[in-house]
């Protein structure tokens, strides 16, 4: 009987230590975007970029070791393109979705109630134009918003702090920036006419403050 019960208390221990392998949370934030410079040979230029908006999502990780562990991320964006130049603006409905893995390094949480933590990982950018396209657009000779879809390849990086609240419960505070190539389908260049050349920048940043609530099971 002391054998059946040592070889239960064991697999009970093991249970439970698997059960703290594994975390999901919440995510809530607000997203400052980045502009790219959009430059012509006759029209002059402007800025291309997304409008400040709401983050929300969700995430789901593993606890590798006491300091590394990776997360399945997916956040939404109610972003919307928008041109600026000329002392004008125009806008575009639009949101965006980012589904991404990272590994975040931090210290080891059963020593400290507050940790330092860096992430760094990759995944996908999907921007979609959501207004309804009009004939005229105002600033058209720098770009037209249009009502599609596209993705993009992006990069995750970011740092922040985490809180114990109890054994099974933690708040992060963080922020992440999200790098990826510019999505020239949803705002794109104009059709050039001859002896015009319009040219975007490359690369757009979102820089995402963020709260996220954690569950340790």
């Amino acid at each position: 009987m002391k054998t059946i019960g040592k070889t239960f208390l064991l697999l009970a221990f093991g249970c439970c230590a698997f059960a703290q392998q594994w975390e999901v949370g919440g995510i809530g934030g607000v997203g400052f975007l980045d502009t790219v410079h959009v430059s012509t040979t006759t029209a002059g230029s402007a800025t291309a970029g997304f409008a400040t908006g709401a983050v929300a999502g969700a995430f789901f990780g593993q606890n590798l070791n006491a300091h590394w562990s990776g997360e399945i991320r997916y956040e939404f964006f109610a972003t919307s393109p928008k041109l600026s130049g000329d002392g004008s603006s125009a806008s575009f409905s639009g949101v965006a979705h980012a589904v991404h893995y990272d590994l975040i390094y931090h210290t080891d949480r059963k020593h400290s109630p507050v940790q330092f933590f860096a992430a760094v990982g990759g995944g996908m950018k999907i921007f979609d134009g959501t207004g309804a396209p009009e004939a005229y657009q105002p600033l058209q000779q720098f770009g037209y918003f249009t009502q599609t879809h596209q993705v993009k390849p992006m990069l995750s990086v970011g740092g922040g702090l985490i809180y114990k609240l109890s054994d099974r419960l933690y708040l992060r505070t963080e922020i992440r920036d999200f790098i990826s190539a510019f999505p020239t389908n949803v705002i794109t260049p104009p059709l050039e006419p001859p002896g015009q050349q319009v040219t975007y920048g490359k690369v757009l940043q979102n820089l995402v403050p963020m709260v996220d609530i954690e569950y340790v099971f």
